[in-house]
């Protein structure tokens, strides 16, 4: 498991290192590049883009092929975009290389829950995505500071550079360790058609789950920095303390979840991750009707992320239960959903003109709303199942 361990946090380390190392270095692109940072922060959604336009055919090629074919050519992709950034002369070239570092990153976050579901048992593998939950929650918190050194030494170029060294060591490493995870085919399976995925209500409801529970987790992110400095006055100092304690919160949640999961099993795991979004709201609500009180403002931020810590990987091992002979397809389909998701409510709030706050609160309610449709659509759907057959 340590060795699959391994390969997996070096797989999914792309998606985040593509979105937070070069943060600190946006003033200086756009001055390079002669564009305006709203232009540079485009390549955010453009980076997003390109995860979600490539990733379900990786994950077929990767149910037909194998795992290992897409990981490699994965990391070979985010190198070379990696470096197409680095070396971009106009803001055209840089969304360019932007956009494949997507498609890299995508083919490798997917691969990622992909070869631990062929090689863990589902309760083993909500186990395993916890603890590199735990690691990756450090990332938002390091790369900033390593983007800083980075550009203290060299010019912004150097990012991207970084960007590629680390994508190449997380293709030497998966070729030199990974070993080929895709199951036999059985007889008769050869032909299954893996958009009867869409068609399982399990699979579905999980996927929404997950998918809420990242939009939630994303939103938290983007609207912290301008509650807390706007609305709070915190200076950039302030607020990066805070965030380091969030991620310290997260970290710690994500370790303890496998001792919650033999003490609550997956089901209690689940509805204590959603009792945490709803503590989550109270703290918030409370906060704001109080004309904001700090001291409820960030015990709601921390409940934010113990929901979230604590209830993702239960909830990917779910969705991902019974997708043997499709898993990398089933995988690409989480990724989109989570991606879609996240991005048309960010999208759809921003449009409506919501405060920060009621964006934060209103993904909290569509993480609970999800779970409560797991808890009574799917009972529901089983008795009309047994029904039908009986």
């Amino acid at each position: 498991m340590g060795i699959f361990l391994l390969c997996s946090f070096l797989m999914i380390i792309l998606y985040p290192v593509g979105i937070d190392l070069y943060l600190v270095a946006v003033p200086r692109i756009a001055d390079a590049l002669q564009a305006s940072e709203a232009q540079i922060h485009t390549a955010f959604s453009i980076y997003l883009f390109g995860m979600a336009a490539t990733v379900l055919l990786g994950g077929m090629i990767a149910d037909r092929y194998g795992r290992r074919r897409v990981v490699l050519g994965g990391a070979l992709i985010f190198v070379i975009a990696s470096l197409v950034a680095a070396n971009a002369a106009s803001i055209d070239g840089f969304y360019l290389g932007r956009f494949w570092q997507g498609v890299g990153a995508g083919a490798l976050y997917a691969m990622t829950f992909t070869v631990l579901r062929d090689v863990l048992s589902q309760e083993r593998l909500a186990t395993a995505l916890s603890m590199i939950n735990g690691v990756i929650c450090v990332i938002p918190v390091l790369a900033p500071v390593l983007g800083y050194l980075i550009l203290a030494r060299f010019e912004w170029r150097g990012i991207f550079v970084a960007m590629a060294l680390v994508a190449a060591c997380s293709g030497l490493v998966n070729l030199l360790l990974l070993k080929e995870t895709r199951p036999a085919r059985q007889p008769g399976n050869g032909g299954a058609v893996p958009f009867a995925l869409l068609r399982s209500p399990h699979f579905m409801l999980f996927s929404l789950l997950t998918s809420a529970g990242v939009t939630a987790i994303l939103v938290y992110v983007s609207v912290s920095p301008l509650i807390l400095m706007k609305e709070f006055g915190f200076t950039a100092e302030q607020y990066s303390i805070v965030m380091m304690v969030m991620a310290g919160v997260s970290m710690s949640t994500s370790f303890l979840t496998p001792l919650l999961l033999r003490r609550l099993g997956k089901h209690g795991v689940l509805a204590l991750s959603h009792l945490a979004y709803l503590l989550a709201m109270v703290l918030l609500l409370g906060c704001w009707q109080l004309g904001g009180d700090i001291r409820l403002l960030l015990p709601g931020f921390a409940m934010v992320c113990v929901g979230f810590s604590c209830g993702f990987g239960v909830a990917v091992g779910e969705a991902l239960d019974g997708c043997q002979h499709h898993v990398a397809f089933a995988s690409s389909v989480l990724c989109i959903m989570q991606i879609s998701l996240s991005g048309l409510y960010i999208w759809l709030t921003g449009h409506l003109g919501l405060t920060p706050s009621e964006m934060l609160l209103g993904s909290l309610l569509l993480a609970l709303f999800s779970y409560l449709a797991v808890r009574v659509l799917l009972p529901w759907l089983a008795v009309r199942e047994a029904r039908l057959r009986g």
